[in-house]
Order: structure tokens, then C-alpha cells, then sequence
């Protein structure tokens, strides 16, 4: 029996808005039959003004009492059941059956994984406002449970097993299960537990333990006491990765490869703070996504030394987004759209890296620190992190935030008019910086770094026009110099090189299937291959003015048709017939060419080209196997200057 002291309810509710009643606490109860998918639960709670509710198809309210008097219950047209005002402790009890959980369905009941999400059907959802809950999970043997919250107890029963959870401040509710085994190891007062089928357990169960430690430890030293006295990390039959207060479901299939524990588990521990701990106002942006990822994805590659080649990677994939289709910062609420998720995760982490070198670590910290104190188990907008943040640095933040969050786009960066003026005793370095794009200028401390005989010369300067002129003083004349070489700026990094994300990230891009009579198996494999169902054009219009491509077909049709088209060959000639089935850019048109030797290999390929949105090309063996990889050479950096010997 594993039980756990409960905290003051003082110490666990976070402050209310001033003048805000906090809620009377609810009281779940839910009995797990995974067997036979069945569910039974029992609501307790105050419900003075009555209410109404959906339940899944499946389920039925089989009790009704306000107090010791019995409630009769009505149901509208439209499925809802309607509550009338109770002036007691109000009662409800359902039960029945939901469909199961599988590898495609990502919530239902079962043996082999129970996902039971807020919106589910599964419970009484009778109000939109916070209070504290209670919640009892009683699963069978061989099945554990988690839920929204901090695990208070989990003991065994004459049935199986009861865990219990408490949240002090929460609407929503969630709840999982599976054959789950159990690790579990305490990390600066917080129980870090790992819960996975029996095979998954043996191989990967103690480095998700290991890992998930060492991120925890990290991230409670720079932010302070994990928000849940318990977190939770479970494996699910279905292709997630999600988190709620307290836990996170990962998919099975995702767990064992190598990179998750440093990836998506510490994205997810990160949660527990930002969406799951302080909750997101989605009318107003979710802010909480690109938080987390500043904050656990390039925390974790900072750790390593490895954070300036991340935000290399991240400026590249934004350089791809059409201009016409990109959204703010501000207007990024979630969901599948990448272009929406590269603004939201890789454009919101980045306006985070340059607040902090405006604020300096110690403010920065200070200021997460006291939003989550004043936020906690609240939902909050980005006007209350501003708030946070104008408060830590002293002065109001109101135009750099709307610079960065409420502008699209970022500035394209360059050197003019760059000279040295030699001294007896060293000289000036001279230039002109210059920003621009369509929303230009934006406020920026530009660092600039001149190479010396003597080593690296390190200076800000700062720049809020289109042109900045700057003046270095040295003491020796410069080798060379560049701006921003670290990456630490939001801003289109240059020329770049034709890769597959320009395909994938605009909303114009067309498919032309080159085989005849087999367009709608095209339409489908090209669908798989860039995530979407694209638009088609009729292959005897040629190019035109055509907008990006995509051009299928076999080996023969392509190669023929980019001849016919008058198009280059590829950089590598042998390219067009490599391997069993290849996709390349061609680097002077945004013109994507996928061909294969045979249908099976086409698909094959198809199946795996998104994934790759960073590559040029990639070719398939005659095994299926990757054969060749890799992107075109970038143009020449246009922020670095190299001077000529004296």
C-alpha cells in the first residue's frame, strides 16, 4: 500500500481572482472494467442552481438525489439530461459500456489502453467552473489507473486496485489506464513514476525513469517546486503525446526510439507548468506551447551545448513559410496546421530567447517564477505574462511584445557600406546595418562579433530603425566580421537552400500525377506524402506560371517530363534514377519531383517524405531502406564580412 499525507488545502489552491469564492470540492468515483469496456461512476457534488450534461450513447444515469431525495431527471431533443436545482449535496450515478482504445482511436476503454479525455462523454461535465476535486479510480487486477491531479494514495483492494487523486483548482477531468508495472523514485519531494506495458517496462522503463529524473531536477531548480506532488508518465495503444496535470500519455509505438526521453518526455514534464499547471486562455493565444518549448526543448539542447545549432535548425524551417500565409505569434491557438505550429512552437521559443538576453537570466527567471505563484491552476492570457515579465524587468514591455507576438514575420538582416579605418594605435570599424521585410523595423540588440589576431571581439548594438550606422573600436585590424553568428536573433538567416518544407508549408502547392488512369491513387499518395490532400493540375498544362509542385510519376515519366519542361537536371545527374524510388528539389524552381521504379516503392517512399522537410533529397535501396539524404548547399552568409591581409 503506497500512501501519501494530505497537504492543507491552504497549501494546495492556488490565489483565486481577488473577490472570487473558491468552489465547493466535487467528488468522482470510478469503477474500470476493461474486460467488457464497461464504466460506472458516481458524482458528488453542490449543484444549487441545477444544471445539464451529455453522456456517451453507451452510458445512463441509473441514480439521481439531492440530499436523501430522489431527482428526477428529463432529457432534451437534442440528448441533453437536465438537472433541476438541488439545494443538498447532489448525487449522480451512470454506468455502461464505450468503445474501445486501439492504435487508431485515440480515447475509449479497454484492456490493452483506457483514454477517458474532458469532453469525452464519459462524466457529468455540469460546470465550467474550477473548484478542487477528489477522484477514485478502482481498476481490476492487472490494470492501473491515473487521473488530473496529485496521486494521493493507491492501495490494493479485494478487486484490484484504488488509486486516488486530488486537484485543487481544475474544470476539466482525465483520466487513463492500461496493464501498466510501476517505477517509481521520489525527486526533490516530487514522485516520478513510470507506468508501461510489461515489454516496454523491461527495455525502456528505467531510461524513461533515469531521464525524466534528471529533466525534473533541472526544471524545478530554475522554476521552482513541480505544481503536482505526483507525475506520471504512461503509455497509450494510440499515437499520442499529450499532457495533463499531473501525467502524460506517450505513444507506444513512440517510446522506443532513441531521442524521445531528451525530446518530447521533457516537452511534456515542462507541461505540468505551462497548460496543465497554469492554463491557457485560447481566445487569446497559446502562449503555453512556446513556453514549454523555450523552456524543455532548448533548455535540454543548451545543457549540451548544442542550442545555437537548434535555433539554426528553427530559423531555417520558418524561412520556409510563404509570407503570404503566416500567422502571428498572437493568433496561434493549436492544432495539426505545421505552418501554425512552427510560429506557435519555433517562433514563440525564439521571441523567448530574446527576451531573456533583453531581461538578463535573473530577471527572466524571477519573472516565470512569479507567474506561475500568481497563475497557478488559473487560466491566464498573454497580457498576464507580459504583466509578469514588465514587472521583473522594471518598465513596460508593451512594445516589444507587440512587436514580436502581434507583428508576422521577422526582418531580413544586412551589412552595408562596411569599412576599416586604421589608427596608429588600431582604428574604426565602420558599417551600416540594415533590416527589412514587410513589417520592418523591429527592436533588436543586434551582437556582432569581429575576429581578431588576438581572438573574438564581442559587441550590442542596438537597433530600432531600418538602418543602424555602428562604429567599433579596435585594436588591431579585423580578420573578419559577423552578425549574429549564434543564432540568437528572430530572423530569416539568408539565402536558402530548395528543401521539401517549402512544399509542405504552402497552402499553394499543387500536385501534377504524371501516370495516366491512376490519378486518384496519385491524389492518395501524394496526400500521405505531404500530409494534406493537394489540389490537382492537369499535367499537359506544363509549368507556366505554375505555384509549387509536386510532380509524381514513375521513373521514366519524370525524368521525361522535366526534360520536356526545359528544367535542369539534378546537381547530381545520377540522381533521377538512384535506387528504387527518390524525391528531390529542383534548387532553382520551388518544384518538388517524387518517382519511383514500381507502385510499392512509390507509397514507401510517400509514407516517409514528410518527415524529412529539412532534406533536398532522399533516395530509397531496393530494400526500402534510406540509401542517400541530405540538402543543397546554402548561398554564401550575407552577415559575414571577411577583410583582405594588410
Amino acid at each position: 500500500m503506497k500512501r501519501r499525507p494530505w497537504l492543507p488545502l491552504a497549501a494546495l489552491l492556488a490565489s483565486p481572482a481577488w473577490g472570487e469564492p473558491p468552489d465547493a470540492e466535487r467528488q468522482l468515483t470510478l469503477r474500470l472494467d476493461p474486460a467488457e469496456q464497461r464504466l460506472a461512476g458516481e458524482l458528488i457534488q453542490p449543484l444549487p442552481e441545477g444544471g445539464r450534461f451529455t453522456l456517451h450513447e453507451g452510458l445512463a444515469v441509473d441514480e439521481a438525489r439531492c440530499g436523501d431525495r430522489p431527482l428526477t431527471l428529463s432529457r432534451d431533443d437534442d440528448g441533453h439530461w437536465e438537472l433541476p436545482p438541488c439545494d443538498a449535496t447532489l448525487t449522480l450515478g451512470w454506468q455502461g459500456t464505450l468503445p474501445a482504445q486501439g492504435r487508431e482511436a485515440r480515447r475509449g476503454l479497454g484492456e490493452a489502453g483506457t483514454f477517458l479525455p474532458t469532453r469525452g462523454g464519459w462524466y457529468p461535465h455540469l460546470s465550467e467552473n474550477a473548484g478542487p476535486l477528489s477522484l477514485d479510480i478502482h481498476t481490476p487486477p492487472g490494470q492501473r489507473a491515473v487521473g488530473s491531479g496529485s496521486l494521493v494514495e493507491e492501495t490494493e483492494t479485494e478487486n484490484g486496485l484504488r488509486a486516488r487523486f486530488h486537484h485543487p483548482h481544475t474544470r476539466g477531468v482525465e483520466i487513463a489506464a492500461g496493464p501498466w508495472e510501476l517505477r517509481e523514485r521520489e525527486v526533490d519531494g516530487v514522485t516520478l513514476r513510470v507506468l508501461f506495458p510489461q515489454a516496454l517496462d523491461a527495455a525502456f522503463g528505467e531510461t524513461y525513469l533515469e531521464r525524466a529524473a534528471h529533466h525534473l531536477a533541472a526544471f524545478q531548480t530554475r522554476l521552482g517546486r513541480l505544481p503536482f506532488e505526483s507525475f506520471s508518465i504512461a503509455a497509450s495503444p494510440a499515437p499520442v503525446g499529450l499532457a495533463f496535470p499531473g501525467f502524460t500519455l506517450l505513444g507506444e509505438r513512440v517510446i522506443p526510439l532513441p531521442f524521445i526521453p531528451d525530446t518530447s518526455l521533457p516537452h511534456e514534464i515542462m507541461h505540468a507548468w505551462w497548460g496543465a499547471g497554469v492554463q491557457v486562455d485560447y481566445a487569446d493565444g497559446n502562449w503555453a506551447e512556446a513556453l514549454t518549448t523555450y523552456l524543455a526543448d532548448h533548455a535540454v539542447a543548451e545543457a549540451e551545448g548544442e542550442d545555437a545549432d537548434l535555433r539554426r535548425g528553427w530559423l531555417l524551417d520558418l524561412a520556409a513559410l510563404p509570407a503570404a500565409h503566416e500567422p502571428t505569434l498572437r493568433e496561434f491557438r493549436g492544432g495539426p496546421d505545421p505552418a501554425g505550429r512552427l510560429i506557435g512552437y519555433q517562433h514563440g521559443a525564439l521571441f523567448f530567447h530574446l527576451l531573456r538576453h533583453k531581461l538578463g537570466d535573473t530577471a527572466f527567471d524571477a519573472a516565470l517564477r512569479a507567474f506561475a505563484e500568481r497563475w497557478m491552476h488559473r487560466t491566464a492570457d498573454w497580457q498576464a505574462l507580459e504583466a509578469a515579465f514588465s514587472e521583473a524587468a522594471g518598465e513596460a514591455l508593451a512594445p516589444f511584445f507587440a512587436a514580436w507576438r502581434d507583428r508576422p514575420g521577422r526582418p531580413e538582416l544586412a551589412l552595408e557600406e562596411v569599412r576599416f579605418e586604421a589608427e596608429s594605435d588600431g582604428g574604426w570599424l565602420h558599417g551600416v546595418l540594415v533590416q527589412r521585410g514587410e513589417h520592418a523595423p523591429w527592436p533588436l540588440d543586434v551582437p556582432l562579433v569581429v575576429e581578431t589576431q588576438d581572438g573574438p571581439v564581442a559587441l550590442t548594438q542596438r537597433m530600432e530603425g531600418e538602418r543602424q550606422p555602428f562604429a567599433l573600436p579596435l585594436t588591431e585590424r579585423p580578420l573578419a566580421l559577423e552578425v549574429d553568428p549564434d543564432a540568437r536573433l528572430l530572423r530569416h538567416p539568408g539565402e536558402l537552400p530548395s528543401v521539401l518544407r517549402r512544399l509542405l508549408l504552402d497552402p499553394e502547392t499543387r500536385l501534377l500525377a504524371l501516370a495516366p488512369g491512376r490519378t486518384e491513387e496519385l491524389e492518395a499518395l501524394a496526400g500521405r506524402a505531404l500530409g494534406r490532400r493537394l489540389e490537382t493540375r492537369p499535367a499537359e498544362a506544363g509549368l507556366g506560371d505554375a505555384p509549387p509542385l509536386l510532380v509524381v510519376g514513375t521513373t521514366a515519366e519524370v525524368a521525361a517530363w522535366r526534360r520536356e519542361q526545359g528544367l535542369a537536371a539534378p546537381p547530381r545527374n545520377a540522381l533521377e534514377k538512384d535506387g528504387r524510388a527518390r524525391f528531390w528539389m529542383h534548387p532553382e524552381h520551388p518544384i518538388g519531383l517524387l518517382s519511383g521504379d514500381d507502385p510499392e516503392a512509390l507509397a514507401m517512399l510517400a509514407a516517409r517524405l514528410r518527415h524529412h522537410g529539412q532534406r533536398s533529397h532522399l533516395v530509397l535501396d531496393e530494400e526500402g531502406e534510406t540509401r542517400d539524404a541530405g540538402t543543397w548547399p546554402a548561398g554564401e552568409n550575407p552577415l559575414r564580412m571577411e577583410f583582405p591581409p594588410e
